[in-house]
């Protein structure tokens, strides 16, 4: 099984769960600011046309693949792989990991409306989870300085972001020399299960996602092919 998957030029981290967490403890013991993304079809086709959120995912200390999708296009076929990123494997042993070792979180989001949601699935799914604080960007638009402020007041161990693309990257690179944090975890939307109608919908995107990194994908493999 390949460590690294090269998608459109983008190499991913390919680690089954156990080998992640491995990394996850190195980052939560050390004094270095570590970023890990969970990465989508959608996050791949803005990256390739956004050069400063490409530069972003580049840099990731660990790129959490969380799209089975991802792994059939770039020609995974690991059982285990298929079946850890399905079941979103790798945010759960984290969430287990921070409270076993009584981390701290800050969640981060756009909107209010995106941090209730959050912080109500956290605090159900995971009961002794130790939330310090929240903001939501849109609660003071464009003053970086006043986000990095309030997370660093409470200095969290972990940030947990629900941030969209791109914005979450030209924040990160913005800001990521500024933050007290030990890792900035960018879960995406997909760190839940939704069988609403609205489900249904982001359903359907991801099989139009799929078809567009498969097209895009062997378009690149083509054009890269050696003569």
């Amino acid at each position: 099984m390949l460590k690294k998957l090269n998608i459109l030029g983008l190499e991913l981290d390919n680690y089954t769960v156990r080998e992640a967490m491995m990394n996850v403890e190195r980052y939560l013991d050390n004094n270095e600011f570590n970023m890990i993304e969970t990465i989508t079809m959608s996050m791949i086709e803005k990256s390739m046309q956004d050069a400063t959120m490409l530069d972003c995912l580049q840099s990731l200390d660990l790129a959490v693949i969380g799209e089975k999708e991802i792994l059939t296009a770039a020609g995974e076929q690991s059982y285990q792989r298929i079946r850890e990123t399905c079941d979103n494997d790798f945010f759960h042993e984290f969430m287990k990991r921070i409270i076993r070792n009584k981390k701290t979180v800050y969640l981060l989001s756009e909107t209010n409306e995106e941090i209730e949601k959050l912080k109500h699935f956290l605090e159900d799914e995971y009961d002794r989870i130790q939330i310090v604080g929240s903001y939501a960007i849109q609660d003071c638009p464009g003053d970086l300085d006043a986000i990095i402020n309030a997370v660093n007041a409470e200095s969290p161990t972990v940030a947990l972001s629900v941030l969209h693309s791109p914005t979450q990257e030209h924040f990160l690179l913005d800001c990521k020399g500024k933050l007290d944090v030990k890792v900035w975890y960018g879960l995406g939307d997909n760190y839940t299960v939704d069988k609403t109608i609205h489900g249904f919908f982001r359903w359907a995107r991801k099989k139009i996602h799929r078809k567009k990194l498969t097209n895009k994908l062997n378009q690149y493999n083509n054009e890269n092919k050696e003569v």
